[in-house]
């Protein structure tokens, strides 16, 4: 599946560890079932009564599903959707990886009381000409 689409395969099975329900009784399979035969949600609703002539498992039950809980799909959509449109107040130069503050982070380590392992990784992350 294009990472595009995990928003409406979200939608459909719905994200535990978020607390967001889906469409009850679309689990993993059959969302996947859906999203292969319709572009994505905007068109699986579209087109929703042709989803009892999909080779599923309780597909007519399932346009019944789908259709009561349109809302809630489209509800978890927004909410699981990764949203690529922010404005950002940085240039492209301040983003490129510098030197690390090689005595703030000694100070830092000293203070946290720190081993030497973790000291020397200042040394390693340190940008070569090379590179």
């Amino acid at each position: 599946m294009r990472p595009e689409r995990y928003a409406d395969y979200l939608a459909l099975t719905g994200d535990a560890v978020d607390n967001i329900p889906g469409v009850p009784g679309v689990g993993p399979k059959t969302a996947a079932a859906l999203l292969k035969a319709y572009v994505d949600l905007d068109d699986l609703y579209a087109r929703l009564d042709t989803v009892r002539d999909l080779p599923l498992r309780g597909a007519a039950a399932l346009v019944d599903r789908l259709a009561r809980n349109r809302e809630a799909a489209y509800l978890a959509r927004q909410l699981t959707r990764i949203h690529c449109e922010v404005p950002l107040a940085t240039t492209l130069p301040s983003l490129r990886r510098n030197n690390p503050n090689e005595a703030g982070l000694e100070e830092f380590c000293e203070r946290q009381n720190f081993g030497l392992l973790l000291r020397r990784q200042a040394q390693r992350l340190r940008i070569t000409s090379a590179a």
